[in-house]
């Protein structure tokens, strides 16, 4: 079992993101859902069971357009990872995971509302953020989270690029598992989320 003051991933978060989603230096939106049964994080996202894509992320990312959708796949024991597209932070179908908790980064780039903290979110309700405080020891809206963040303050100028870095590495001591290379290069499933979910 990781020892949560002690981990940090071999490899900076940011450069894998950046190397294997070069798109998503820009914006993204990432989710770490409570859960391994994709398939019914699928029927709950609502998405078009038709729409099944199995892919890797640069298949995805040749694509001409991603309509709104949901690229994910496991993670960890226990735990679900997706990329979801065209959806606003704590959008209805997220709120629609149901009583797990989902952890949510939304970047939606610089010349719009920029990195938000990373929040918390259960049974359709956002319970508070878990990014990691300034300083050490500091203040966290969700104090049960505070063991987590051991040596990964902010500080107090905003670097979206180290922010990220940070916030990955809360999410990988919190669901047991770093993004790694492998976890950048695997195939996952791409759905289609039609309109009015």
């Amino acid at each position: 079992m990781m020892n949560a003051e002690e981990a940090f991933p071999s490899e900076n978060q940011w450069d894998l993101l950046v190397r294997y989603g070069d798109w998503f230096s820009s914006a993204f939106h990432a989710l770490w859902v409570e859960g391994d049964d994709q398939e019914e994080l699928a029927r709950l996202l609502r998405v078009d069971p038709g729409s099944r894509l199995q892919c890797d992320l640069k298949t995805l990312q040749e694509r001409d357009t991603i309509p709104r959708g949901v690229w994910m796949g496991p993670h960890a024991p226990g735990w679900t990872h997706m990329f979801v597209f065209g959806m606003y932070a704590f959008h209805p179908a997220i709120r629609n995971l149901g009583e797990r908790r989902v952890f949510e980064i939304y970047n939606a780039g610089e010349f719009q509302e920029g990195l938000e903290p990373l929040y918390l979110n259960y049974d359709g309700e956002r319970l508070g953020e878990v990014t990691p405080p300034y300083e050490e020891g500091g203040d966290m809206d969700l104090a049960d989270y505070r063991p987590y963040s051991a040596g990964l303050e902010l500080g107090m100028e905003r670097d979206t690029e180290r922010d990220v870095h940070l916030m990955f590495c809360m999410m990988g001591r919190i669901t047991g598992r770093f993004a790694d290379r492998d976890w950048w290069t695997s195939t996952r499933t791409y759905y289609h989320i039609p309109g009015g979910s």
